[in-house]
C-alpha cells in the first residue's frame, strides 16, 4: 500500500474541504500518519467501520488523550494550566467510571421526553428571530441579513441557556468569548495564546454558579450545585468545566448543524424544494444535512495498549484521530455519499459518535434543527445566498469542529 505525503489536516486547504482528501484516503491509506498542532504524531483514521470499532472500544482506545493528561505535562502559565485541565474535565475527555459518573449526572437534564415539551417554545423563538430579521428588513429596506448571526447562533444558545439557568443577557458575551475557543487544537502554544479568553470564561462560570448556590432556580446548573456534597459527586473544578462544556458545547455543534445545512440546501435547489414541498421531511432532514457535514468532524483517542486499525498495528500511547465527517462520507455504508438526499432515510451516521461517548444532547440537537429548518423555509420560501459560497468563510475550529463564520442570504 503506498503511503501518501503527510496531511496537513491544520491546513487551510483541508479547512475549506476536507472531504476531497478523505475519499482519497479511504481509497488509498485509510489509517494514515498526521502531525498533530501539538507536535505529536498521530494515526487518522477515515473509513465507517475501523472508526465505529474504535469508538465502541474504551478499553483499548481511551478518550483522554490531551497532551496534558499523557505523560509530563508541558511547561505552562497559571492561566495555560487551566485552560488545559478546564478541557481535560470535560466528560468527552473522561474514561469510565469518571465518565459514567458525570454522564448520570447530566443526561436525565436531556431525556427525551423532557426535550420534547420544549418544541413550542424553540418553534416560537425561531420565529422571534425571523419576526426581528424582517423589521429590520422593513425599517432599513435591505433583505440581507447574517443567518448566523442573527439566527443559527442565538437559538440554540438562548434555549441552552434557558435549560441551565444562565442569564439572557450574557448571550451576546458568551458568544464572544466561545468563538476562539473554537481554535483550541490541545497544544501547549494553544493554551497560552486562548489562556485570556478562557479565563474571562471561566471567571463568568464560577460567578454564576455561585449565584445559584446563593438564588438556586429550576433549572440544571442549580441541580448540579444542589446535589454536589462533600465527598462525592463533583469537585469544584469539575462543576465549573461541566457547567462550561454545557454553555460552550450546548450551542455551537447546533449553530454549526443550522448553518451547514442551511448552506447545503441553498446550494442544491432541488433538495430545498422537496423539503418546501413536504416539510414532514425535515426530521430526516436534519439526519442527512449532519452526515453530509458533519458538525463534529473528529474524535481523539489514546491507544492504552498496542492493537490493530484498518490493517496497521498502532502502538500503545499512540493517538488515533478519528474522522467523523469522512465515516459519513464512507460508500460502504452510504450509496452515493458525496450527494445530499434529504429522503435518505438513513439516521447511521457517525456525526454524534458512537457507544459511552454519544452525544446526550441528540434529542435537543434533533429538535432544534427540525425548529430552525422547518421555520425558516416557511416564513422565507425565497431564501438565497448574498454571496457566491466561495466568498464565505469558516470559522477556524482546531481539528474538530466545522462551522460558518457567517452565511449572508436574502430573503
Amino acid at each position: 500500500m503506498r503511503q501518501p505525503p503527510e496531511i496537513d489536516i491544520a491546513g487551510p486547504a483541508f479547512e475549506a474541504d476536507p472531504y476531497p482528501t478523505y475519499a482519497a484516503l479511504r481509497e488509498e491509506s485509510p489509517v494514515c500518519r498526521v502531525r498533530l498542532p501539538d507536535g505529536r504524531r498521530a494515526w487518522l483514521v477515515t473509513r465507517y467501520d475501523d472508526i465505529a470499532r474504535v469508538l465502541h472500544d474504551h478499553a483499548r482506545f481511551s478518550s483522554r488523550a490531551m497532551l496534558s493528561q499523557v505523560g509530563e505535562p508541558p511547561a505552562l502559565s497559571p492561566r495555560a494550566r487551566e485552560v488545559m485541565t478546564l478541557f481535560s474535565l470535560i466528560m468527552s475527555s473522561k474514561d469510565p467510571p469518571d465518565h459514567t459518573r458525570l454522564r448520570t449526572l447530566v443526561e436525565r437534564g436531556f431525556a427525551p421526553r423532557l426535550i420534547g415539551g420544549l418544541r413550542p417554545y424553540v418553534e416560537g423563538l425561531a420565529g422571534e428571530l425571523l419576526d426581528a430579521v424582517e423589521a429590520r428588513a422593513r425599517a432599513g429596506g435591505s433583505r440581507e441579513f447574517d443567518l448566523v448571526a442573527d439566527y443559527a447562533f442565538p437559538l440554540p444558545a438562548a434555549v441552552i441557556m434557558k435549560l441551565l439557568g444562565v442569564p439572557a443577557e450574557d448571550r451576546d458575551n458568551i458568544r464572544r468569548w466561545s468563538e476562539p475557543l473554537l481554535k483550541f487544537d490541545r497544544s501547549a502554544e494553544s493554551a497560552e495564546a486562548l489562556a485570556p479568553e478562557v479565563s474571562v470564561f471561566v471567571d463568568y462560570v464560577r460567578s454564576l454558579l455561585a449565584a445559584k448556590r446563593e438564588s438556586p432556580g429550576d433549572d440544571l446548573i442549580s441541580g448540579l450545585v444542589a446535589g454536589r456534597k462533600p465527598g462525592e459527586g463533583l469537585t469544584e473544578m469539575e462543576l465549573v468545566s461541566l457547567t462550561f462544556q454545557l454553555i460552550f458545547a450546548g450551542h455551537t455543534t447546533t449553530s454549526h448543524l443550522i448553518g451547514n445545512g442551511v448552506l447545503a440546501l441553498l446550494t442544491r435547489p432541488e433538495q430545498m424544494e422537496k423539503l418546501k414541498a413536504d416539510p414532514s421531511l425535515v426530521r430526516g432532514a436534519v439526519d442527512e444535512l449532519l452526515r453530509f457535514d458533519a458538525p463534529q468532524q473528529m474524535r481523539a483517542r489514546l491507544a492504552v495498549e498496542d492493537a490493530e486499525v484498518g490493517g496497521v498495528q498502532v502502538r500503545r500511547g499512540e493517538v488515533v484521530l478519528l474522522a467523523l465527517g469522512s465515516g459519513n462520507r464512507d460508500r460502504a455504508h452510504f450509496e452515493a455519499p458525496d450527494e445530499l438526499d434529504i429522503t435518505r432515510g438513513d439516521g447511521r451516521h457517525l456525526s454524534f459518535g458512537l457507544g459511552i461517548h454519544r452525544c446526550f444532547g441528540v434529542p435537543l440537537a434533533r429538535l432544534e434543527g427540525e425548529a430552525a429548518i422547518g421555520t425558516l423555509l416557511r416564513r422565507m420560501p425565497d431564501l438565497r445566498l448574498a454571496v457566491a459560497p466561495g466568498e464565505l468563510r469558516r470559522l477556524p475550529g482546531g481539528l474538530h469542529q466545522r462551522g460558518l463564520a457567517s452565511l449572508p442570504v436574502t430573503f
